[in-house]
């Protein structure tokens, strides 16, 4: 069996993300009961907006509304000319690949 021919390669290896302002929900509810700050330490306070916070979470993104929001996430996708961030993180060479799997720059 013939072993395959490699070739001399440079590798880079780039990053893709979405942009990270997107999409936004904004969410309206009616006041939560405001507690006595005066007795409230600031990790206890912190711990009570985090519990509303999840609270408003668990309770308006249903399995249907996530099914809306992937629609719209989709729809700017193919509207808009490029919604990623594209980076460079890192670069190499010298990979065992044969000669068709490089990226022809010409």
């Amino acid at each position: 069996m013939e072993k395959p021919k490699y070739v001399d390669n440079d590798v880079f290896k780039y990053s893709v993300h979405l942009k990270n302002d997107f999409l936004y929900e904004t969410v309206y509810t009616k006041p939560f009961p405001e507690p006595s700050i005066v007795t409230m330490s600031s990790t206890e306070r912190h711990k009570l907006n985090e519990h509303e916070e999840n609270l408003v979470l668990e309770k308006y993104f249903t399995k249907e509304k996530i099914k809306e929001l992937k629609q719209k996430f989709i729809r700017q996708i193919q509207e808009s000319e490029n919604p990623f961030d594209i980076y460079c993180v890192d670069r190499d060479g010298g990979y065992n690949v044969k000669e068709e799997e490089l990226f022809n720059l010409d």
